[in-house]
């Protein structure tokens, strides 16, 4: 098999392939912090999995207002993420991983 050395794919692997995989892994130990601080702090029996709106401001400051429902929605993708790429042994984690620049 021979070695890769078009100038415009390394240019490219380097410019946008790295990048994306250093994003997905950021997002992925963010994500898994989310998760965990969520779950130790017991998040979820503080707010309602319901229309009730979360007063932080955002009525005033321009940011839409969001709902407990809104913010359990948002919980469950953060755990979906982290559960999609932990499956099967970390198999689209540790993809991610080899290509990422950054760990973590």
């Amino acid at each position: 098999m021979a070695d890769i050395t078009n100038v415009q794919a390394v240019a490219f692997c380097n410019e946008r392939v790295r990048v994306a995989a250093n994003k997905f892994a950021a997002l992925y130990w963010w994500c898994k912090e989310v998760s965990e601080d969520w779950t130790a702090q017991g998040v979820g029996a503080l707010i309602p999995n319901d229309a009730s709106v979360l007063i932080d401001g955002s009525a005033t400051d321009g940011r839409s207002v969001i709902t407990g429902a809104d913010v359990n929605a948002l919980a469950d993708r953060v755990g979906e993420f982290v559960a999609l790429l932990e499956a099967n042994s970390n198999t689209k984690l540790n993809q991610i991983c080899k290509v990422a620049t950054y760990q973590g």
